[in-house]
């Protein structure tokens, strides 16, 4: 009873001391240990915010306290600002454009849509994940709506469109963990091996082994470029590697980074990745109802 009362009156306590450690996982702990980075994945940035918010309003009264709440909260709300908006101007020069896009959401494939944005944008390479609902009568009309591009309706729900040749395709797969297709592709007279790469959503799986696997395929085969759904935010201490062999468009964005979800700048989980031998330009982010991913559109030399 005794015990009862007292978390009762020091429930507030309890409430910072909780936010102090999400503070910590967040900045020092980050996914280094599993399953400590489960937390660290389930409250990005903004959570964080909302959640300092919250808290600074319950501690209106206690003067102290409600300052360095707020202090705090100001300096997740820069940080926030800092790290993950950009404003890059596109360049009318960067000819090589990608386009990658996450369709799960509405049972049908946004065909119409995928076709007005590849003839605007006109990229070499289109990459489609979690395309459940995409038949062989629609791969057969993009084929006849663009055909300067060779689709291939891969397994696992993907989807890929080269302006050339798709010499080659190969999945790598773990049950409940990861998919990744490794395709050989010529384009412009040159071979380009791309990554696409689908890391499952589900929180409870340690990132760490599927993130390795994937960089480890692309060093293996010279793979030039890795798009794909990585569930796993850009922060990740398993990308560190990454920035060895490639370059990411997290920087070239133009507004928040987050991909998902549908506009709300929360999570960003969708990712291009260029070879250190090309220079990223920017890269435009579009949100369709159909689906609660943004549309990824990269350019680069």
């Amino acid at each position: 009873m005794i015990w009862h009362l007292n978390l009762k009156k020091n429930y507030k306590a309890y409430l910072l001391i909780g936010y102090a450690f999400l503070l910590l996982v967040h900045f020092v702990f980050k996914d280094y240990i599993y399953p400590v980075s489960v937390i660290y994945y389930c409250f990005p940035t903004p959570i964080l915010i909302g959640i300092g918010l919250v808290l600074a309003i319950l501690s209106f009264r206690k003067k102290l306290y409600f300052s360095v709440i707020s202090l705090v909260v100001l300096l997740v709300v820069f940080h926030w600002f800092n790290a993950y908006y950009y404003t890059n101007p596109t360049d009318e020069n960067a000819k090589s454009k990608i386009l990658f896009w996450n369709v799960a959401k509405e049972e049908f494939f946004p065909i119409d849509i995928i076709i007005q944005e590849v003839k605007q944008s006109q990229p070499q390479i289109l990459a489609f994940v979690e395309a459940k609902y995409l038949t062989e009568n629609e791969v057969n009309t993009l084929s006849k709506a663009l055909p300067e591009y060779e689709f291939k309706d891969l397994y696992s729900h993907m989807l890929v469109g080269i302006k050339g040749n798709i010499i080659d395709d190969k999945l790598y797969s773990v049950e409940k963990s990861h998919e990744v297709y490794l395709i050989n592709s010529f384009i412009n007279n040159k071979t380009v091996n791309l990554i696409i790469a689908d890391v499952y959503a589900y929180p409870f799986i340690d990132k760490k082994p599927p993130l390795h696997r994937i960089l480890e395929i692309a060093k293996q085969n010279e793979v030039s470029i890795i798009v794909g759904d990585f569930n796993t935010p850009y922060e990740s201490v398993h990308f560190h590697n990454y920035f060895k062999y490639y370059k990411s468009f997290h920087s070239y964005c133009n507004g928040f980074t987050a991909t998902w979800p549908l506009s709300i700048p929360l999570f960003e989980i969708d990712h291009v990745w260029i070879s250190n031998k090309f220079t990223p330009v920017s890269i435009e982010k579009k949100y369709f109802s159909v689906s609660d991913h943004a549309l990824l559109i990269a350019e680069f030399y």
